[in-house]
């Protein structure tokens, strides 16, 4: 006899064999704008409010359902064909095995987002969208509406007249816009001959703004123009690397495969740029240059406050040029802006003074509290680090006192 439990069992089965191989009216239908939030089984968050914009196809299925299998290759050319075109399939599983659904959709190609929550027939998308049959496929235009639903094997035709009819929007409008004026901006730089401008504008343009078959159709003629220009300014950067100004051709070199990228051009400035700097000896020119840009920066600094007579503030940086920079065309200014001020040693003594003040305080109070205590030998020790580390200033003569004054050894 077979038990209770048993015959359940696969009453069950035979309900969902059923179940799988017909159709009902669903709860969302043609013409409504269905909500769809949750986090799919790889984490991933689905939103269909997020998706507006995108075609998106909504497919519930199961890995025990046969005719959902039957559909496994068709749905995978499906998401091949128009999902470069901006379609979405988003799956709604009713398995009751995660790991299986899992494994089975890896094996198929399903490469898109699934929802499980291991209910089967209490699956909770499938009570809310009215769905007491499988396969069960429904299509929702850029507009958040659906626009038709059905079995998955019937979706060709009414998918090809929605991306006729209901053009997905590849590109998000702002960075679209934003594409747009940078486009502009080019074609009016190449109009007044200022390549250079031109590339620049081109090298800002967002990559994905070229999902827009209009837009990428537009800016492929303006790369057209640029690469002429560019050939020519490739063509300049032979008589700087001949003359070893190799900081000005890599910043051309750089400048071009920015602004030309895909493009022939920029292809050979690439790897131009390349081949350039694996030269030592450009790598050390390379080195030099930036150094020498790095203290004249801060030469510029410097001045300004020399220039707004904050001398105690220009001093000190004009020093650390002069200093860690000696060997760049800065540095030897700096070196002399450093010479005049030292001139001055009343100047000099108060700039001291002050750079010395937090420091040598703390040692003078720290030699005092060990010459209270007693410890007469640490005191003089530290007395002594003043004197030799702050010299010529008061903190010094105030130390050398302190020495005169601690009794003899």
């Amino acid at each position: 006899m077979i038990s209770n439990k048993r015959t359940a069992a696969i009453l069950l089965s035979i309900a969902m064999v059923i179940a799988a191989g017909h159709t009902v009216r669903a709860a969302v239908n043609v013409g409504d704008s269905p909500k769809l939030d949750f986090k799919a089984a790889d984490g991933t968050p689905i939103s269909l409010e997020k998706l507006k914009g995108k075609m998106v196809v909504v497919d519930f299925w199961a890995t025990w359902c046969g005719p959902c299998m039957a559909e496994a290759g068709h749905m995978v050319a499906i998401n091949t064909k128009y999902a470069p075109q901006g379609l979405q399939i988003i799956g709604i599983s009713l398995d009751q095995d995660q790991a299986k659904m899992k494994a089975v959709a890896k094996e198929k190609g399903f490469v898109w987002p699934q929802y499980f929550d291991g209910l089967v027939w209490q699956n909770k998308l499938a009570g809310v969208w009215g769905v007491s049959g499988i396969p069960c496929t429904f299509l929702i235009g850029p507009e958040g509406t659906v626009l038709w639903t059905g079995h998955p094997g019937n979706l060709d035709q009414p998918l090809e007249k929605a991306f006729k009819e209901h053009p997905p929007v590849l590109v998000d409008p702002k960075v679209l816009a934003d594409a747009k004026a940078r486009l502009a901006a080019a074609r009016s730089a190449l109009t007044a001959g200022d390549a250079k401008a031109a590339m620049a504008s081109m090298a800002k343009v967002p990559p994905e703004a070229r999902a827009d078959k209009a837009f990428a159709a537009d800016a492929d003629a303006v790369r057209n123009d640029l690469e002429a220009a560019g050939t020519k300014m490739l063509a300049e950067v032979d008589p700087l690397i001949e003359a070893k100004q190799y900081d000005l051709a890599v910043a051309k070199l750089k400048e071009l495969s920015a602004g030309l990228t895909g493009l022939p051009a920029g292809t050979q400035a690439q790897k131009k740029l390349a081949d350039l700097q694996a030269l030592p000896e450009v790598k050390s020119a390379l080195t030099r240059a930036a150094r020498a840009n790095t203290a004249q920066g801060l030469l510029d600094a410097a001045q300004k406050l020399k220039d707004a007579k904050k001398d105690d503030q220009a001093y000190p940086q004009f020093k650390t040029v002069a200093t860690d920079y000696p060997e760049t065309p800065a540095g030897a200014i700096a070196a002399d802006v450093v010479k005049t001020y030292e001139k001055d040693t009343a100047f000099i003594r108060r700039i001291s003074e002050s750079a010395a003040a937090t420091r040598a305080t703390s040692m003078l109070k720290l030699a005092q509290s060990y010459a209270s205590a007693g410890r007469n030998d640490l005191a003089r020790r530290k007395y002594q680090e003043v004197v030799d580390q702050f010299p010529g200033t008061s903190f010094a003569q105030q130390a050398q006192k302190a020495l005169e004054a601690l009794p003899a050894e």
